[in-house]
């Protein structure tokens, strides 16, 4: 695993399996996220699949403990949720200066971010448009 822009910046595994039966891991470098899955075949290794949203360095990542939903949290002010690690279904905004850090509420029903100027904002599945799809 090599050939990223920068330094790896995070680095994060799912709770959740893949019906290879391995978690996934997800590694943030600038404003990219790479994420890594095991192949069957162990010559092959880890396949590689980049996600691209985020316009400024990407401050933090963090699956959801419940299924294989990543979060990423960026410098940009947007907080991306990527279903299956793999497409954005949405961006949430609230920090204006862009966001530090985001961590999952156990149940995997919340999702809290700290923003750059100190503020912390909490989303609810299913409140304020948030749809954790």
């Amino acid at each position: 695993m090599r050939g990223f822009p920068g330094k790896i910046r995070h680095l994060a595994w799912s709770k959740v399996t893949t019906s290879k039966k391995e978690p996934l891991l997800g590694s943030s470098s600038a404003e990219g996220i790479v994420v890594w899955e095991k192949q069957d075949d162990a010559s092959s290794g880890w396949d590689a699949t980049v996600l691209s949203n985020h316009s400024d360095i990407v401050e933090a990542i963090e699956f959801a403990p419940d299924n294989l939903m990543l979060a990423s949290a960026g410098a940009d002010g947007w907080l991306c949720l990527w279903k299956k690690a793999k497409n954005v279904t949405q961006v949430l905004q609230g920090a204006n200066n862009g966001f530090s850090c985001i961590a999952w509420h156990p149940q995997g029903n919340k999702i809290a971010a700290g923003g750059q100027n100190g503020e912390v904002l909490i989303w609810s599945k299913g409140n304020r448009g948030v749809g954790f799809a």
